[in-house]
């Protein structure tokens, strides 16, 4: 990982030194072309106003103190004598005229060869004019350039390194803090968590989603345990009366058999109830019903599980009413949503009192169902209790009933985008279904 930094660090800035060189020597040529430029123009103005004897004036101001101090100019007659200039003639492989051409020359006065820029002007009387400037400066530039891009790239090297090694330690300490929790969790510990981090990088997002991951585990096994636990407990009484009924249909009279038989069917019919309600919330929790989805009307479920309670209730002396909504159009599945309020009439039914009441609410993005009553309800600490699945708030179990109720309506709700609230109806319990509206749903609306 080190390596490959280093590698993204020098492709990155190996480009940028190019382009800082290529930038800074064409600079550096524009001012010496502007230089030579500068002098043509000033020496063709004056040729221009005074002829010759004027440009032959102007050349001492154009290398003594102008625009190409320190430079050379040489004016030649057509015969390529020299007429003036710093030049001892012209060089035999310049033409006229020449846009630009690098050469080394000897100045007057001068020991040493210079490098030069060269321009070659023809003049209207058959003269040629010779301009340059010095380069010599521009190759000091070149080189130190080329020096200090060379070290800043050996300067990058061991910078990248130690970035590089700098990103493995950390990635290390946060790939090896995850590494850790996976093993104690794999290990059957599930009470470890990553340490919570507010930065929004990557590692940030990846703890949040595994901490979060593992709360929805360890709330499974939990669920697990709690079934398994549940399931064993309830099980083991019925079975116990069916073996003792069917010892006793064994050894006895047909009377007795016959009792014993019908006891037997109705603890058989019980476990089935029981365990095809666990499969039910079990599929449901991992989105079974999706599929069958449709388009209904909310009030009119409401009103047909309302007609079916009404004798049931009649019969325990007790009212059930349906709060009359308008009609609700909600695109999910009509079969399990009912199912969820039957089981929460049931509930009202079998712990509420005085009077049981229907009804639903159309929220726009959401809709809600809600079943209330007038009995004890449940203390505001016992209500999420109450909604995980065998959990009962009579623990010795002496009513009958599997506590599976609240789980599968709290099952269907989240299939559905949405949760069960329980809240105190004052006096009773209401029990509150939201559902979530899809873009199935909105279009519609």
């Amino acid at each position: 990982m080190a390596l490959i930094s280093l590698a993204f660090s020098l492709v990155i800035i190996l480009p940028v030194l190019l382009f800082v060189y290529h930038q800074t020597d064409r600079l550096y040529e524009e001012r010496i072309r502007d230089r030579v430029q500068d002098g043509e123009r000033d020496m063709l103005f004056a040729y221009a106003s005074g002829g010759l004897p004027a440009l032959v004036d102007s050349i001492d101001d154009v290398i003594g103190t102008g625009a190409m101090r320190g430079g050379v100019v040489l004016v030649v007659d057509p015969n390529g004598h020299k007429i003036a200039g710093n030049l001892a003639g012209w060089p035999p492989i310049l033409r006229t005229p020449t846009d630009w051409v690098e050469l080394r020359l000897y100045r007057e006065g001068q020991t040493g060869a210079e490098l030069f820029a060269i321009r070659t002007v023809g003049l209207r009387n058959g003269e040629r004019l010779l301009l340059g400037t010095a380069i010599e400066e521009r190759e000091h530039m070149r080189a130190a350039l080329l020096e200090a891009l060379l070290a800043a790239l050996l300067l990058a090297i061991p910078l990248g390194l130690v970035g590089g090694w700098i990103v493995l330690k950390v990635t290390e300490r946060r790939a090896r803090a995850i590494g850790n929790v996976a093993g104690r969790i794999a290990a059957g510990d599930f009470s470890h968590r990553l340490a919570a981090e507010k930065e929004t990088d990557e590692f940030a997002i990846l703890a949040r989603a595994i901490n979060a991951m593992l709360e929805r585990i360890e709330e499974l096994v939990e669920q697990l345990r709690l079934v398994t636990d549940s399931l064993a407990h309830d099980l083991r009484s019925p079975l116990t009366r069916i073996s003792a009924n069917l010892e006793r249909a064994a050894t006895t009279s047909a009377d007795i058999q016959q009792q014993a038989l019908e006891a037997v069917s109705l603890d058989v019919e019980r476990m089935l109830r029981l365990i095809s309600a666990t499969l039910e919330i079990s599929s449901t929790e991992a989105g079974t019903g999706r599929q069958h989805f449709e388009q209904f009307d909310l009030a009119d479920l409401l009103r047909d599980i309302c007609e079916i309670y009404t004798p049931v209730a009649e019969e325990r002396g007790m009212a059930i009413t349906l709060d009359e909504p308008e009609p609700v159009t909600y695109f999910g599945n009509r079969q399990s949503i009912g199912r969820a309020v039957a089981n929460l009439v049931d509930n009202a039914l079998k712990y509420g009192g005085g009077s049981i009441s229907l009804g639903a609410a159309d929220h726009g993005d959401r809709v809600e169902l809600w079943v209330a009553d007038r009995g004890a309800g449940i203390p505001s600490e016992q209500r999420e209790h109450a909604l995980v699945r065998y959990r009962r708030l009579e623990e010795a179990r002496t009513t009958e009933g599997s506590g599976l109720g609240l789980a599968l309506a709290r099952a269907v709700a989240r299939l559905h985008g949405g949760d069960i609230e329980l809240l105190d109806n004052q006096p009773g319990l209401r029990a509150v279904m939201t559902l979530r509206r899809g873009p199935d749903n909105l279009s519609s609306l």
